[in-house]
Parts: C-alpha cells; structure tokens; sequence
C-alpha cells in the first residue's frame, strides 16, 4: 500500500540516501586503515549505526532562511535558539529537492515529532534527510564545521563514539536490510 505521492518520493528518496551511505561505508572501509578498537571505521559506518531518517514537511511561513553553505552553523544556532521548542541539532545527508535527485552532506533541526525544520534550505515535501539528532548542545557546531565534516569534531567520534545519551530518540530507524557489518 502506498501513501501519497510525496510520501513515496521522500520514502524513496530516504532509501536512496541509506543506499548511498552504504555505499560510502563499503568504498572507503577498504581504503580507511583505523585502529581495530575505535568505535567507527569511517563517519559512514558511524551514520549507518545512529542515524535515522525523518520527515520533511512544508516550512514556517515565518522561517526566515538562514545564509547558503553554513548549514551546520545554521541548524546549530537555530536549534540553540528554539531548544525551548524542543528542536536538535541533526547531520548527515539530505536529498536536496524531489527530481533533483542530488545527496549533500547537511545538517538541519528536527522537532520531538521527528519532522525537520531546515533554517537553511525550504522544507519542501519529497525531500529526504537521513542523519544522527545530537541531543547534547554542546556538541552542536555553532562556530560552523559539523560534526561529521570537521576532523577535528569527527576523529573523537570515530574513536569513542558518542557519549552516553548524546543522541536524541527522535525520527524513524534506518532499515536494517543491505547494511555493512561493522568490522
């Protein structure tokens, strides 16, 4: 049984995200030589583990977007500013428009019903976001980066992973079909 359209293209459009991601985690556990202890091989194989998919829905009318290419910065400053709200920081993929077909590395804000608010790009229905939602603020990259973009942020996940009850139970698990074991 399918839902309408928008609900299947942004339902393909997770699929096709986890699917490249997968791909990702395949390609570069060949070329990545980590230690055997550290929690993650590549920040792939860390967001086939944590992340989650959620659902894209129209934006405010009031949601004034935030500047292009900062979207890290962005959905950290903004997720800040509506913590009362209840919004996390999230980040990792998204597919930038239905038929557009191109995934990026990106962050936005998701709220407790695990719908986004993307303070950088316009929420339009048929995208897909698929990413970990950091509860912990301090971990949001305010001063721009990301988590999984900033080597400097990104070497201390791979190693220990993320702190107990840094991640935010929030949107729907990744389909556990076609994924790479971690090693």
């Amino acid at each position: 049984m399918t839902g309408s359209p928008d609900t299947d293209r942004c339902i393909a459009g997770e699929t096709e995200l986890v699917d490249i991601i997968r791909q990702h985690a395949e390609l570069s556990g060949h070329a990545y030589k980590t230690p055997g202890h550290w929690a993650y091989p590549t920040p792939f194989h860390l967001l086939l583990a944590l992340a989650r998919r959620f659902t894209a829905v129209p934006s405010p009318h009031d949601l004034v977007g935030m500047p292009d290419r900062l979207c890290y910065s962005n959905a950290a400053n903004y997720a800040l500013a509506h913590r009362g709200q209840g919004l996390v920081y999230a980040e990792g993929f998204a597919l930038t428009h239905a038929g557009l077909d191109f995934h990026l590395p990106h962050a936005w804000c998701v709220r407790p019903d695990g719908t986004v608010l993307d303070p950088t790009w316009d929420d339009a229905p048929g995208r897909a976001y698929v990413g970990v939602p950091v509860a912990d603020p301090l971990m949001w990259p305010v001063d721009g980066g990301g988590l999984f973009a900033d080597f400097g942020r990104t070497l201390p996940l791979l190693r220990d992973g993320f702190p107990e009850a840094a991640i935010a139970n929030v949107g729907r698990p990744l389909p556990l079909t076609g994924l790479p074991s971690l090693p």
